[in-house]
């Protein structure tokens, strides 16, 4: 990785094959994706999910990639009006940090949890 790359944790619209992946990472590809346990707990509306700090960790899948600083910067502008921020986590797996969306808990109204920590929702 670069040193101005960021490795990226994502785990909803911006997955490869999803409209937000199409518009804002088109072209590049996952360094990985696997499942992670993380201090969030997911919830969704049937339209995108989001991660709720939680003090317990739980099973999440997600896939990395690394960006740049312009294109973190653009990742924090679609995310912000939506109530979500940018933190960094540690991966416990991986034993590295890297940077994560998440939502204030609880979740808004409409919200469900996911408890397979796979969105969409495992059938």
């Amino acid at each position: 990785m670069a040193r101005d790359e960021s490795l990226v944790v994502l785990y909803g619209t911006l997955k490869v094959g999803y409209f937000n992946y199409e518009l804002h990472l088109k072209g590049a590809l996952p360094i990985d994706s696997r499942r992670l346990e993380l201090p969030y707990e997911m919830y969704e509306n049937g339209e995108y999910p989001m991660l709720v700090p939680s003090a317990e960790r739980h099973s999440i899948w997600v896939e990395l990639f690394e960006v740049d600083a312009v294109k973190l910067r653009e990742l924090d502008e679609l995310e912000a009006p939506y109530g979500y921020w940018r933190e960094t986590v540690l991966l416990q797996e991986l034993s590295r940090e890297a940077e994560i969306y998440v939502h204030a808990a609880p979740p808004p109204s409409g919200f469900t949890r996911v408890a397979s920590g796979h969105w969409p929702r495992l059938r």
